[in-house]
């Protein structure tokens, strides 16, 4: 009897009995919509998820599943326009209680989501076969040579291809990607009028070291372009984003929050290590990657992986030797997860994403009453690409708790503001911190451009230095 691969992976992704039998022919409908053959899938399911996934812990094999259930909702957004749903997008950073205040208000009215890089993420993480939308974006205006995101190739080319449906309205941020607001206008240009948009910015002039979420002036503003941004997707939609349903995105945001720091900062002061950074920052998406199907699914699992983690510290067991040394990077490739492996494998574990990691001061109680206010304070404490002297600081502050022994930045060099961003912070945090700060030139989300071989060298020598340091001898 031939192997049914896609139940395999339904399994995997720990779907059993009804569920399973719900479940089989939206995910099948699915991967059919995105190209994925039975062959992709047997890899998936063979190598490329048990070799770069714990699946060894519950937990993460229902995170894996969190995702397949979100990326089925994303291809169905042509049949949920057919019956009248409302299509909300967002790009990053898709700050989560914007959107899950929208799916407060709308309920099953309305989807909310972030297309690109749920579908890079999926397709990239856990089969390795992303490329071919980057491709067919590259031959259709993304000019391979300028080195465009692949986020914004990936909205391109899923739309181009009738993957996704055209949204009512995307809310387009240009806080920190510049290059996104003007994709969706290309996309309007090029492949149809039907593509709306409304874009929220707000300006990179504070003074270095002054820190954004102090300067209360700051935080109205970007409270004001939030509730700006919420009025013009409510004039879209028809459906008005209230106050009540703001307050319950922040609450909802919040319990996630507190949840996923405590996971997060029991692994990284493990010894040794239970887990590592690639799958605690699958983990931590849900903050800038809002998911239709909300935090249900994502928290379930997260429980579970608590506990798992707990009892994991107890017992002594790790995925790498009691006495590793650890990496904090900037943000984990998790869409290249054999990067995580690569250092795995040469004894060294990455610990954390600062992009994605709460610091306590991001978890301390907001000083505002109004949401809108809360919403906006909550991002500006993450300072993420936006003010260099303040996420300095709030790197700092994730190094005391998590206590790396270097840090990794880097992947993404293709990023006209973050290159350089990253480049400048790596030498500021080696004179404040004293540790060894390294960049790596590489792209985030697509390694058609880099391999294994390619890389090997440059992490086997952090790797054996950091070794080193700590008095390792193999």
């Amino acid at each position: 009897m031939p192997r049914d691969v896609n139940r395999e992976l339904l399994e995997l992704a720990e779907f059993h009995g009804e569920e399973l039998e719900k479940i089989y022919p939206q995910w099948k409908y699915t991967a059919d919509r995105m190209g994925l053959s039975d062959e992709d899938i047997a890899f998936a399911v063979d190598h490329y998820i048990p070799d770069n996934w714990e699946v060894q812990y519950k937990g993460i094999r229902m995170m894996i599943g969190a995702y397949l259930r979100e990326t089925i909702d994303v291809v169905a957004t042509p049949k949920m326009k057919e019956d009248g749903v409302k299509i909300v997008y967002g790009i990053l950073p898709a700050i989560a209680t914007n959107y899950t205040a929208i799916k407060h208000a709308g309920g099953d009215k309305v989807f909310v989501g972030f297309p690109d890089l749920l579908l890079v993420n999926v397709m990239n993480s856990f089969f390795h076969e992303a490329a071919p939308y980057f491709y067919r974006a590259e031959a259709e205006g993304f000019t391979y040579g300028c080195r465009h995101c692949p986020l914004n190739k990936m909205r391109f080319a899923a739309f181009s291809s009738g993957l996704i449906a055209a949204p009512d309205i995307i809310w387009s941020w240009g806080f920190n990607c510049d290059e996104g607001p003007k994709t969706d206008e290309m996309i309007k240009c090029l492949i149809g009028q039907d593509w709306n948009y409304v874009v929220s910015r707000i300006p990179h002039d504070t003074e270095f070291g002054i820190i954004d979420d102090e300067i209360e002036d700051r935080v109205k503003y970007l409270a004001d372009m939030m509730k700006l941004g919420a009025q013009q997707v409510s004039d879209a939609i028809g459906i008005k984003v209230t106050d009540e349903a703001m307050a319950a995105a922040v609450k909802a945001n919040n319990k996630y929050s507190f949840k996923i720091g405590q996971l997060v900062n029991m692994c990284c002061n493990a010894d040794p290590a239970p887990l590592g950074g690639d799958a605690l920052t699958m983990m931590q998406q849900p903050i800038t990657l809002p998911f239709n199907t909300g935090f249900k699914y994502m928290e379930e699992a997260l429980d579970v992986l608590i506990k798992e983690m707990r009892a994991a510290i107890k017992e002594g067991r790790g995925i790498v030797p009691k006495g590793a040394p650890k990496v904090g990077f900037y943000n984990v490739p998790f869409c290249i997860p054999w990067v995580g492996k690569m250092f795995r494998d040469n004894g060294v574990i990455i610990s954390f994403s600062h992009v994605l990691t709460a610091s306590k001061k991001q978890l301390s109680p907001s000083k505002y009453e109004d949401s809108w206010m809360q919403a906006a304070e909550m991002w500006l404490r993450m300072s993420i690409g936006q003010n260099l002297g303040s996420e300095l600081e709030g790197i700092i502050e994730k190094i005391e708790m998590n206590h790396p022994d270097a840090m990794i930045m880097g992947f993404f060099d293709f990023d006209r503001w973050l290159g350089s961003h990253h480049k400048m912070l790596a030498k500021l945090l080696e004179d404040r911190m004293g540790i060894p700060s390294y960049y790596i030139e590489a792209d985030f989300w697509d390694d058609r451009d880099y391999s294994p071989e390619a890389l090997r060298t440059r992490i086997e020598s952090v790797c054996q230095i950091l070794k080193m340091k700590k008095g390792i001898v193999e």
